[in-house]
């Protein structure tokens, strides 16, 4: 019997610099709790240092934490990777490191990128500047994503910049993604009008969360069995009565 389960893919912490401090695993994961969110994905600039000790913390929460990362392309394209093991995850992560530039981060101007524990005790602080476009097209990300078994989402393809559409202008139809994301400045009924012919993608909505207050905006669900990452990519692909409903 399928069950209703509201999901918010799309939440950073306080490894993003643009994220704020409080972005905390205890903080996001109280947050969602209270909002009675059960699916999150964790979602940083270019990295994935962050989502260990969220999983760790979440067992005690009832909440499916989906390990992801959000992808800067050589165009500029924002784009949300999604992996059932953290340890492919990680692997990912090598990947997107050896193609970032040598640039270190300037915390002054771009504020800092924190590696914390589940309480948020500051750990250590990335280095390398996590704002900035690897060198992979999204052609190649989309191949490699799924030569690792992940999921592939364009990030709020409905915004002015750093998204598909506003960089490449379409979804080029050889992109292998399983689902669209539009961002919490739009309706579902305006941005299937704005953008005739995306709906037939499994579209998700999420708040793209870079403090807490954001994680008000929730508009996903889905309509699985159980809270697991295989009902979540059966709900993504529709198959077996499984769906992702946007209201």
């Amino acid at each position: 019997m399928l069950k209703e389960f509201g999901a918010d893919l799309h939440i950073h912490t306080c490894l993003s610099p643009c994220a704020d401090d409080e972005m905390i695993p205890v903080n996001i994961l109280n947050m969602a709790k209270l909002l009675g969110t059960k699916i999150i994905g964790i979602c940083d600039h270019n990295s994935a240092k962050n989502i260990q000790a969220i999983i760790d913390l979440a067992s005690g929460y009832d909440i499916l934490v989906v390990p992801g990362m959000e992808v800067q392309s050589v165009e500029e394209v924002h784009l949300l990777c999604f992996f059932e093991k953290m340890q492919t995850l990680l692997k990912w992560q090598e990947c997107v490191y050896g193609s970032l530039p040598s640039i270190k981060n300037r915390p002054e101007y771009f504020g800092h990128q924190w590696i914390v524990d589940g309480q948020g005790n500051i750990l250590d602080e990335e280095c390398r500047m996590l704002l900035a476009s690897t060198s992979f097209t999204v052609e190649d990300i989309s191949k490699m994503v799924a030569e690792l078994g992940g999921l592939l989402i364009p990030a709020h393809v409905d915004r002015g910049s750093y998204s598909i559409i506003s960089q490449l202008g379409f979804i080029p139809e050889s992109l292998r993604i399983d689902g669209v994301e539009f961002s919490r400045m739009i309706s579902k009924n305006d941005f299937i009008t704005k953008f005739p012919g995306l709906e037939r993608y499994t579209l998700i909505t999420s708040s793209d969360a870079h403090r807490l207050k954001d994680m008000v905006y929730q508009k996903t669900f889905f309509h699985i069995e159980s809270l697991n990452y295989a009902e979540v990519v059966m709900a993504l692909k529709g198959l077996e009565g499984r769906k992702v409903v946007v209201t």
